[in-house]
């Protein structure tokens, strides 16, 4: 039986993720994404981090320009599951959209508690599923 609340999607994207070592130092790691939803993300890593640890992720979406970066999807979570080849992180706020030399007031989105909307100003854009 499925638990999940949100259905994840494949993407394989970059990922850069930061976190604070028990010693007091951040640490820093690059990697790539295996499946992200609107509540998370699976980072796929060699780097081991504990469990329940408060982790800085930013996910960049591939460029429909060669030319331009991607846009980035940014959040802070939580280290909920590990595994061999990476880990699990739940995002406590949602992801906040961040376009390359954008205004980070104008060009977030916050996540809409339980409803699975994201908000935009005045706007909201809705996620849905494509079936195939």
């Amino acid at each position: 039986m499925e638990m999940r609340q949100s259905k994840r999607y494949r993407l394989r994207a970059s990922v850069t993720f930061s976190w604070e070592h028990a010693n007091g130092n951040t640490m820093q790691g690059r990697a790539y994404t295996r499946d992200i939803s609107p509540a998370g993300v699976f980072v796929l890593t060699s780097d081991r981090l504990p469990a329940d640890t408060t982790v800085k992720l930013e996910v960049t979406l591939p460029s429909l320009s060669q030319n331009r970066r991607g846009v980035s999807l940014r959040t802070q979570g939580r280290v909920v599951r590990l595994e061999e080849i990476g880990f699990a992180a739940a995002a406590e706020i949602g992801f906040r959209m961040w376009f390359p030399g954008g205004s980070s007031a104008t060009n977030s989105l916050g996540k809409r508690r339980g409803n699975g909307k994201f908000e935009t100003g005045t706007s909201e854009a809705t996620l849905s599923t494509c079936k195939s």
